[in-house]
């Protein structure tokens, strides 16, 4: 969960937020089973920004080139393609509508 302050005609409060998917699963708990919460060899691909996973291309255990997108991210209103930095497998990977901050663990090739 995330805590934010908000502010209501003049009255300031904090509130915790909970991102949910499209299919209104908590996304708390997809990311047990995001890369950034596990220890796992191989190369980790990072978001370049903060925004909301819109598709996913690839899969566990795809076997991807150097170049190839894995899923797009939107962010400030654009949707940016996230490639491979490497050749190898895709042994882990975000779920479509993850929220992200910048320098998340997307994915991890090895």
């Amino acid at each position: 969960m995330t805590k934010y302050r908000v502010t209501i005609d003049g009255r300031v409060y904090e509130v915790e937020v909970e991102p949910m998917t499209p299919s209104g699963q908590p996304v708390e708990l997809q990311e047990q089973r995001q890369p950034s919460e596990r220890k796992a060899s191989g190369t980790p691909v990072k978001s370049p920004l903060a925004g909301t996973i819109l598709s996913v291309k690839a899969k566990i255990g795809d076997q991807v080139k150097e170049g190839d997108v894995l899923l797009t991210l939107e962010a400030l209103k654009l949707e940016n393609e996230i490639t491979a930095p490497v050749a190898g497998t895709v042994i882990q990977i975000v779920d479509i509508g993850a929220t992200v901050e910048a320098e998340h663990v997307l994915a991890i090739i090895e």
